[in-house]
């Protein structure tokens, strides 16, 4: 069952980092036709800057779970450094139980703002918004889903490099 979990998780994973990549490419090339446009063309594209921003929303809310997935999240880890072996891994236990709550938490919240902004229509485009802050529960569950396949990993490869200052 857990290999099955994990196999479904790395899969998923695979998929969402393809689907990243694209969308950056997507809108990398929307700021460059739009710079171009500006400066070369002298006329401006009105919707590219709503597109762009909110493909960064999506961009930010799936990378987070990507970055769950090799538990490369931000970390302090100045107490760590003080505590014995297993101090530390109270310390990492926590912060990981904190983590997941908070995606929870997030992805709760999210789905009641997406319920909230349910009739809202952006400024130029007239996209429904609701499109736009799904990125929040979605990227949040699956910052969750990810989050608890690295616990179950046990994967510590990327709080290992973690400690490494470039």
């Amino acid at each position: 069952m857990l290999r099955t979990f994990l196999t479904v998780t790395a899969a998923a994973r695979r998929a969402l980092r393809l689907f990243s990549v694209v969308l950056f490419a997507f809108y990398f090339a929307l700021v460059l036709t739009q710079v171009v446009y500006r400066y070369i063309l002298n006329d401006s594209l009105f919707w590219s800057e709503e597109v762009v921003r909110y493909s960064l929303v999506w961009a930010v809310m799936l990378g987070s779970a990507l970055v769950a997935y090799e538990n490369g999240h931000i970390r302090i880890e100045i107490i760590e450094a003080f505590l014995p072996p297993a101090g530390k891994h109270v310390v990492r236990f926590i912060a990981k139980a904190l983590t997941l709550s908070f995606c929870i938490i997030l992805a709760w919240t999210g789905v009641d703002f997406v319920d909230r902004t349910w009739f809202q229509n952006s400024a130029s485009l007239g996209v429904k918004m609701r499109t736009v802050y799904l990125a929040i529960p979605v990227g949040a569950t699956l910052e969750a889903w990810f989050s608890i396949a690295a616990w179950l990993r046990g994967d510590e490869t990327a709080e290992a490099e973690a400690g490494v200052i470039l």
